[in-house]
């Protein structure tokens, strides 16, 4: 995947990094992933609101997609994470 060559490159912060990574270790052989922010930071050894920023920043810099799901009766259920190629 040459996103993990950019990373490295770009403006990237290190926590970012690690969420970015854990993602695309999440999604396998699939190309998303479900997992909320606290089993992340858990994982991670990070806290909630890092992953929050972490996942702003990626987004921001086209790293990430994340999709809200929601349930039939329109309240909020998971994200659905992607891993891209920014390039």
């Amino acid at each position: 995947m040459r996103a993990f060559e950019m990373i490295y490159r770009d403006e990237v912060s290190a926590k970012a990094v690690a969420v970015f990574r854990y993602l695309c270790d999440r999604q396998g052989k699939y190309d998303f992933c479900y997992v909320s922010h606290r089993r992340m930071a858990g994982d991670l050894k990070i806290s909630v609101s890092t992953v929050k920023r972490a996942l702003d920043e990626l987004q921001r810099k086209g790293y990430v997609s994340v999709e809200q799901r929601r349930r039939s009766n329109g309240s909020k259920c998971c994200n659905v994470y992607r891993c891209r190629d920014p390039g």
